[in-house]
């Protein structure tokens, strides 16, 4: 419906003459014209707006969106907003006047207040113009250029046929001396009817301005008060999503839409929204933008995983040194998925981050190396300058020198080194070590067979009561022994020599029982306990006691490789100390011991040895029993004990081996406490192979050592280990440049890939079969957000719904 405004014609028909009528009418044609063309305009945009219904998140917003916004409640069109259009339309000239005083009706009148105005002789002395005139006519503007005085209302609210005057030309008014005549000057302006109606079209504008500012003001109020609504919404749905990737549990239900389980996620917002009105309102209002859509959900955890990303990768750029820890595994659905870990060293730590699970197509070199590179390119990693070192499992596909992924990535970054030293080599020293040993595997293959027998049901209830009945504490449980988990081989051994002596009467008890099987099958486990299976118990407790306290040093993300090999090399010694007599004696009473305490005979199961008939009548100085005894002592240290032990020996010092190896003995003279700390001639070769300047570290290193001199002959503490070192030369990083590099380089090396291993655990909670069918993007990115926990949870919500706008 056409709205009509009236106000200004009132004014006019009030206080105009009869010779003005006739134009004021036709002003007033003009206006109505102007305020149908206005509302058409409304009306559109009015339209434009009911078609936008994403709710807003951002107050950036300009006058035209804003105007957008206000078009349904707008009220009729400003006069003086039609006047000013109609009187362009019909070609007014420019606003006269100088420069320095207002160019337009958005300014307000130039009115400078100056100590002295300057003087003109006019009459018979000189005058000037005069401050105190501001105060009688509001209208004044003062020209500093000119000299002279304008009128602000006439120059900007006049009609197009007023006419001129001295205040509304280029010069101005500057006869100051009939400037307070009651007939000429300033009161005679202000009488005029051009100056009338001007002054009543420049309070209408100010009316209209206030009006209009007001309504503004109201507009933006509720929209600022929406937006803030909305962004409040978005962090209750983000921090919801949030809570159910970190707790690793679904966010959908098969149909969130019908029936009573609607999904984790759904349910967890429909609580919240029974204790937030805001929440409830936004669920239950608009449909059409509710953001719990399962495109929705996938929107937004892509978004919160980016963010845990970038926050990765600008500590890597800012480290500019760091590794890969990749492995694979197979997950629910048979897909080869790829765990990728950065290690880098940044703000006085070493960092072990997961960036993403990959599917792998293929598992050839090429296609595995490929992956690699385009997953470090994704993510803006300067790998050709940065990646310094490489670790994956020892399969030949990633480990061959010369076609194996790691002489692949070595090509594209020739400083990624890849460095044979890691917690799963240990693994793999136990695996050749069975392989080699007959007897080894086979006991260990009977330690496999006591666990089956012991977890049936029945026999499972009657071990915990024989425990129970002999032992004070909670029972135990024996251990499955697992191939790729070699580590839990040492705890199976353990928890049968402790309870060896139970389970044998165990054993003994289910023999003697009439179900045939079951009786059959535990004679046939008794009969393999003897002294043989006794000695390698107590041997591989003692031998994987010691190999295991280094793995799980090994898996620790802080530690770096020069201490990873001062920890091998006290392995080296003590394997080699078991074969001195005197530990071998001590492990052999301990045998003794333990088979005296379960019964189990000290002789050997096959044929015994008799005394011969022709020394009946004989006096024996050395008895055939202590002979026997010491050819089972001798006969077990040299067929099993000593093979077990130089097939640890030999293959820790294969894969461990630092002779040849630059870069280990690198870091080992990096190290404070080694021998060859800061040797320059152990330093330089390490440092060339990272492209570091010789000349620089024959300035550094000494400086380097006259600091730490100077700190220990001063009572002070000196750093002990790599790390410390490194945390003590970051403050002084612009002056030890290539030293701190150096450091930064050691403490990226891997050490192991217990990283990946870890993160296989959240891939199976994350990969369920229920939720078998997930694409592999969202699994990654669920994947990010659950093992990276701390930084998930420290993730800023306001910038969480910022990055969310400029997405969608």
């Amino acid at each position: 419906m056409k709205r009509k405004s009236t106000d200004i014609s009132s004014y006019f028909k009030k206080k105009s003459t009869e010779g003005g009528v006739k134009e004021i009418e036709g002003e007033q044609q003009r206006l109505s014209s102007s305020e149908e063309e206005e509302e058409d305009g409304g009306e559109e945009q009015t339209e434009q707006h009911d078609k936008d219904t994403q709710p807003a998140l951002v107050t950036e917003h300009n006058d035209e969106e804003r105007q957008t916004a206000a078009a349904q409640g707008q009220s009729a069109p400003l006069v003086t907003e039609a006047w000013q259009e109609d009187t362009a339309k019909a070609g007014v000239r420019r606003v006269p006047g100088p420069t320095d005083i207002s160019q337009s009706r958005a300014e307000q009148p130039k009115q400078p207040h100056l100590k002295i105005f300057p003087r003109t002789y006019q009459g018979d002395r000189r005058r000037c113009f005069s401050k105190d005139w501001y105060n009688t006519h509001k209208w004044l503007e003062y020209s500093q250029s000119k000299d002279s005085a304008y009128c602000y209302a006439c120059r900007h609210f006049s009609l197009p046929s007023s006419g001129d005057s001295a205040f509304t030309s280029e010069e101005g008014f500057k006869h100051w001396k009939k400037a307070t005549f009651k007939d000429g000057g300033l009161l005679s302006h202000a009488k005029s009817e051009a100056h009338t109606n001007a002054m009543l079209a420049w309070a209408e504008y100010e009316k209209s301005t206030a009006s209009t500012s007001s309504l503004s003001a109201s507009l933006n109020a509720e929209y600022n008060k929406l937006v803030k609504e909305n962004r409040e919404y978005i962090k209750v749905v983000g921090e919801t999503l949030l809570l159910t990737a970190t707790q690793n549990i679904a966010q959908r239900a098969h149909k969130e839409s019908e029936g009573e389980n609607k999904g984790n996620f759904v349910a967890i917002m429909e609580l919240l929204a029974k204790h937030n009105p805001t929440v409830k309102r936004k669920m239950t209002c608009q449909k059409n933008a509710t953001y719990l859509g399962h495109d929705t959900q996938n929107e937004i955890i892509d978004c919160l995983a980016e963010m845990v990303r970038t926050s990765v990768t600008s500590e890597v750029s800012q480290s500019e040194a760091f590794s890969i820890l990749v492995d694979k595994t197979k997950d629910l659905s048979k897909k080869e998925q790829m765990s990728f870990v950065i290690r880098y060293y940044y703000n006085g730590s070493v960092c072990e981050s997961f960036l993403a699970f990959e599917a792998a197509q293929r598992l050839d070199a090429a296609a595995l190396s490929q992956k690699k590179i385009q997953i470090l390119q994704k993510h803006g990693l300067d790998y050709k300058k940065h990646l310094v070192g490489q670790a994956y499992d020892g399969a030949s596909v990633m480990s061959g020198k010369n076609t194996g992924v790691q002489a692949r990535i070595k090509s594209e970054a020739p400083l990624a080194f890849y460095v044979h030293c890691n917690a799963h080599c240990l693994n793999l020293v136990l695996v050749d070590s069975v392989k080699c040993i007959p007897e080894a595997n086979r006991f260990f293959s009977l330690l496999q067979k006591l666990y089956v027998f012991v977890s049936g049901s029945y026999v499972h209830q009657r071990w915990l009561e024989v425990q129970r009945e002999m032992f004070q504490g909670a029972p135990r449980e024996l251990q499955r022994l697992i191939e790729t988990r070699w580590a839990c081989r040492y705890n199976a051994c353990k928890t049968v020599r402790d309870r060896l002596s139970a389970i044998i009467r165990l054993l003994k008890e289910i023999s003697e029982e009439q179900n045939g099987d079951r009786a059959v099958e535990a004679r046939g486990l008794l009969a393999q306990i003897d002294l043989k299976f006794v000695s390698l118990l107590v041997t591989f407790t003692s031998v994987l006691g010691e190999i295991k306290y280094l793995s799980d040093i090994l898996q620790s993300p802080q530690l770096d490789l020069g201490t990873a090999v001062t920890l091998v090399d006290s392995l080296v010694d003590t394997l080699e100390s078991y074969r001195e007599g005197s530990i071998f004696n001590d492990i052999w009473d301990n045998i003794l011991t333990l088979t005296e305490q379960c019964n189990i005979s000290a002789r050997p199961s096959g044929r015994q040895v008799r005394p011969s008939s022709l020394l009946e009548d004989h006096y024996l100085f050395t008895p055939i029993v202590q002979r026997q005894e010491s050819t089972e002592k001798e006969s077990f240290r040299t067929g099993s004990f000593i093979p077990v032990i130089d097939v640890l020996l030999s293959e820790v010092k294969r894969r461990f081996s630092k002779e040849n190896c630059v870069i280990m003995k690198g870091i080992q003279a990096l190290n404070p406490c080694s021998a060859i700390f800061c040797e320059k001639d152990v330093v330089f070769p390490f440092a060339s192979q990272y492209n570091c300047s010789t000349e620089d570290l024959q300035y550094e290193i000494p400086q380097l050592k006259r600091i730490l001199e100077r700190k220990q002959s001063s009572g002070q503490e000196t750093p002990k280990a790599l790390i410390e070192l490194t945390v003590f030369l970051e403050p002084f990083k612009e002056v030890f440049h290539q030293m701190f590099k150096l450091y930064k380089i050691a403490l990226a090396l891997p050490v192991s890939t217990a990283s990946c291993e870890r993160s296989f655990s959240k891939l199976k909670l994350i990969k369920t079969t229920l939720r078998s069918t997930m694409t592999d993007e969202r699994l990654s990115n669920l994947g990010v957000l659950s093992v990276e926990s701390r930084r998930t949870k420290a993730i800023n919500l306001d910038d969480f719904v910022d990055v969310f706008a400029k997405k969608t």
